[in-house]
């Protein structure tokens, strides 16, 4: 064989695209209460306030009234929108139709966009509306919230959030925790969570306990993957959707009716001919949604340390 005829080797043809990890939640519009089709610039989720039956102290007497508060709270509705052209010359000089990937590249960050919503609805601020139509802010309580205690995510926590919440009046059913992956290497590290004697295997044999239900709610992982290699790969992340200080990361147990997501528009893939950019496929992807905290004693937040 002549030494010169690696110049005749050529390179291999790939059909298949490999995307980067990213995170991808999924299925977070059940754990809480949504609605579509929202009109406007805002969306408000209407409260009402509970009451104390008042005793009778004799026949005949006048109707107690028993007055109901009603209140509100906003979500602001927040537009995003991504897109991907595909141009037809580049077609032709490739194996590949990568659009199925743009697609769901996009549909992906669509989801991100929903739990980076719900999560900040969880964490930040709730904006409440006065009769007269003025705001103001509500922080959550302290009493709602579980401080990291220089220690990761711990049954005890779990235990001690689920009283908060059983304190409160919260119902069993419809709750759901959102945890990082820290929490659950945490908890895969605990008796409680992989022997048999208090659960069954499955926690163990999965190497999780995300999607299932355990401890009384629906659990989530929500993780920090970022489209970007270079930042994974350093350590590095851009923007954690779970709130992160340092060390010290927020997760959340609540409730179903806690949270309103209010969508405005669908983030439903749109692919078309653009003819004044050569006839170009576009792949687009539009939505608007938000969110706001509607019942704080329904959330708690609860605060780990990762670094240990």
């Amino acid at each position: 064989m002549a030494d010169t005829v690696d110049i005749s080797f050529i390179p291999a043809f790939q059909n298949v695209i490999v995307g980067l990890y990213a995170e991808d939640p999924e299925q977070l519009e059940s754990l809480v209460r949504y609605r579509t089709g929202v009109v406007g610039k805002t969306d408000n989720w209407e409260r009402l306030g509970g009451v104390k039956l008042v005793p009778v102290v004799s026949r005949h007497q006048s109707t107690p009234h028993t007055e109901m508060v009603h209140s509100r709270r906003r979500a602001a509705m927040a537009d995003r929108a991504g897109s991907e052209l595909l141009d037809k010359l580049d077609q032709i000089k490739q194996m590949i139709d990568p659009r199925n990937e743009y697609t769901q590249n996009l549909v992906r960050a669509y989801r991100v966009f929903i739990a980076e919503t719900l999560v900040d609805a969880l964490n930040a601020a709730a904006t409440q509306v006065a009769a007269d139509d003025t705001t103001s802010t509500q922080a959550l309580q302290a009493s709602q919230q579980i401080a990291n205690g220089g220690t990761g995510f711990t049954m005890a926590k779990w235990r001690q959030a689920n009283r908060i919440l059983d304190n409160a009046g919260v119902p069993r059913s419809g709750r759901a925790i959102m945890l990082s992956a820290f929490a659950i290497e945490d908890l895969m590290a605990d008796a409680q969570v992989t022997s048999k004697d208090y659960a069954d295997l499955s926690a163990l044999q999965e190497g999780t306990i995300a999607g299932k239900r355990f401890m009384g709610a629906a659990v989530r992982v929500i993780g920090d993957a970022v489209p970007d290699d270079a930042a994974v790969l350093t350590g590095g992340t851009l923007d954690p959707i779970l709130p992160k200080t340092g060390n010290i990361r927020s997760c959340f147990l609540f409730h179903h009716d806690a949270v309103g997501l209010s969508i405005g528009m669908v983030g439903t893939p749109e692919v078309d001919r653009l003819p004044t950019r050569m006839n170009s496929w576009q792949v687009l992807v539009q939505c608007s949604a938000g969110a706001v905290r509607i019942l704080d004693a329904g959330v708690v937040q609860i605060d780990i340390d990762e670094s240990v």
